[in-house]
């Protein structure tokens, strides 16, 4: 069937990576080349803004339905990315080279950064008397972007996070390692280290502390922390956010050398756990380790949650369905997964899509960091309490259990007064009755 006459469609990949991000690029792709489409041609920014700006466009338009498949659970980004700022004159120039190329139609894939240099462009292009229509699909692992219930790649680092932590208390518990610190990213909030909360099952459990950038950090009271929980258990697993900040706002640590700063200017975030190791170490005065996986957990495709895959698919379509209906300055807005088709009706302004688990909203009002909501932190030493187990779960999906200990299960046996003949398994005895007992 042939094309519907009309224009090009470019897509660009921006900001940090994540495990899914590439499937929101072939998800883009591919709707575009749809034979009902109007799109002739389906380009790719080089190397996000920066290679906008300079025009290197690559045609994506001919590639195998196999390389997309195999895109489509590929870490990374494909087409490069970057954290440029683009200034006026260089959106001036990304505006002229769209037109060179007939391109009609733009799709940014990125976060925070991202969806204003995506609201600039629209506007650069409407003072260019261009009729260019720019739509986001958002991404990024802090799930921190306002206006939508998710972002993708948030699910698949969570998930990376509450098993690590599990595994990571498996481990501890057994040597055993005094205390170890588990340092997450998400630089100013806390969604990546309240999913540590996740993968606990007993009290015992690791993580038994939790310290998130929505609340002010205290060196002293972490270290009275980490002592109680000693006394009780003998061992202690603490999950820290890389973005802590005292009560006055500052950084609890931040790396701010000129050789340590991203494209934006921003000091470099992450070193806190090994700063707060150090500091257990010389208060306490005994052995503490610090766990830093940084970008091992944004891009381990293990890990990779089947809600995620949905939502960075859905994303990336109906960013193409919305810019060809014209909705420039616009991103998509998904849903929660627990409102059925039914609840959900329609979009309130008629112009969303609802009932596909999203909406189109305007991007102005994103672009604003989003921390967890106040009334989502119980005062708990996971400091998050059911509401956000209750949002985060059904995203990150089922997590390997660990068996209890052994001499866990030869007490609860002993207090059950479980008769265990010769012959019967003596690990027979399961994490509930365990927990029973």
């Amino acid at each position: 069937m042939s094309r519907i006459a009309g224009g090009n469609l470019l897509a660009l990949q921006s900001g940090g990576p994540t495990a899914v991000l590439n499937t929101t690029l072939a998800a883009v792709i591919d709707q575009a080349r749809q034979a009902s489409s109007p799109v002739r041609r389906a380009l790719g920014a080089q190397s996000g803004f920066d290679g906008l700006c300079r025009g290197e466009f690559l045609d994506l338009t001919d590639l195998s339905g196999d390389y997309l498949h195999q895109l489509k659970h590929t870490a990374g980004a494909a087409l490069g990315t970057s954290r440029f700022a683009p200034s006026s004159d260089d959106l001036a120039c990304a505006v002229k080279h769209l037109g060179a190329h007939d391109v009609r139609w733009v799709i940014v894939i990125g976060g925070n950064g991202s969806l204003r240099g995506a609201a600039a462009l629209s506007k650069a292009a409407k003072d260019a008397g261009s009729d260019l229509c720019v739509v986001a699909a958002p991404k990024t692992i802090d799930n921190d972007i306002a206006g939508t219930d998710r972002c993708p790649g948030y699910a698949s680092a969570a998930r990376y996070v509450a098993q690590a932590v599990a595994d990571l208390g498996a481990d501890v518990r057994a040597l055993p390692q005094p205390v170890s610190i588990f340092e997450t990213m998400g630089r100013n909030v806390g969604w990546l280290g309240a999913a540590a909360a996740l993968g606990k099952r007993d009290e015992a459990d690791a993580p038994h502390l939790i310290y998130l950038p929505e609340k002010p950090f205290d060196v002293g009271t972490f270290i009275g922390d980490i002592d109680r929980v000693l006394s009780r258990h003998g061992w202690c697993v603490a999950v820290v956010s890389e973005g802590l900040r005292n009560a006055g706002g500052e950084a609890i640590y931040e790396i701010d050398h000129a050789t340590q700063r991203d494209d934006c200017n921003r000091p470099l975030v992450g070193g806190v756990a090994g700063m707060l190791a150090d500091a257990i170490t010389r208060g306490l005065k005994i052995r503490c380790r610090s766990e830093k996986p940084g970008l091992c957990g944004r891009a381990s495709m293990v890990h990779v949650a089947v809600q995620d895959v949905k939502d960075a698919e859905l994303v990336g379509r109906a960013a193409v369905r919305a810019v060809i209906e014209a909705r420039d300055g616009h991103m998509i807005s998904l849903l929660p997964v627990n409102v059925s088709h039914a609840e959900n009706g329609t979009s309130g302004n008629g112009n969303g899509h609802a009932r596909d688990g999203y909406e189109v909203v305007a991007i102005a009002g994103a672009g604003a960091e989003r921390p967890l909501p106040s009334d989502w932190f119980d005062g708990s030493p996971l400091s998050v309490g059911q509401k956000f187990i209750d949002y985060a779960r059904p995203l990150v999906g089922p997590l390997m259990n660990h068996a209890p200990a052994l001499s866990e299960v030869a007490a609860a046996a002993r207090k059950m007064e479980v008769s265990v003949s010769d012959n019967a398994p003596t690990a027979a005895v399961t994490r509930n009755e365990v927990q029973r007992a």
